[in-house]
């Protein structure tokens, strides 16, 4: 009888620990917390800009630690809701502007602009949640970096 106690015990358990994570994969994250995993700060930023019309797609990568900085403060102001692979179409060919931010140890996150999404270590997408993002920000900060 302690045994059935105990096996249902920990089936109960177990169960609402899987509750509590699925929950928590749904809930917002403030940037920060998307970071959370990251221990080696960032050392460049790659900019992507798609081509448009007859001209060729441009990318430059800028190393500025204060840029880097900037970037991650305007993030900061954003939440974020982790989204399962299914959920995005990750084969589409359509060129986009992305920022991608790359620590020493040659691991990224990518910002894809125009569909508010961010893709960590290739296997993490998460979303803006209070977006859109304000692409205006974006677009100054991305002309201000411009070589």
């Amino acid at each position: 009888m302690k045994t059935r106690a105990i096996l249902l015990l920990a089936l109960m358990l177990g169960g609402a620990y899987m509750m509590i994570q699925s929950y928590q994969d749904e809930t917002e994250r403030e940037f920060t917390q998307v970071l959370s995993q990251w221990h080696n700060p960032f050392h460049s930023l790659t900019f992507s800009i798609p081509a448009i019309s007859g001209v060729p797609s441009d990318s430059w990568i800028v190393d500025d630690p204060d840029e880097i900085e900037t970037l991650l403060h305007f993030l900061e102001g954003y939440h974020f809701r982790k989204i399962k692979p299914e959920e995005i179409d990750v084969t589409d060919e359509i060129d986009q502007f992305s920022i991608r931010l790359q620590d020493e140890e040659n691991n990224s996150i990518t910002i894809i602009i125009t569909e508010n999404l961010i893709i960590q270590n290739s296997s993490l997408y998460y979303e803006v949640v209070d977006g859109p993002l304000d692409t205006d920000w974006l677009v100054q900060f991305i002309l201000d970096n411009h070589l």
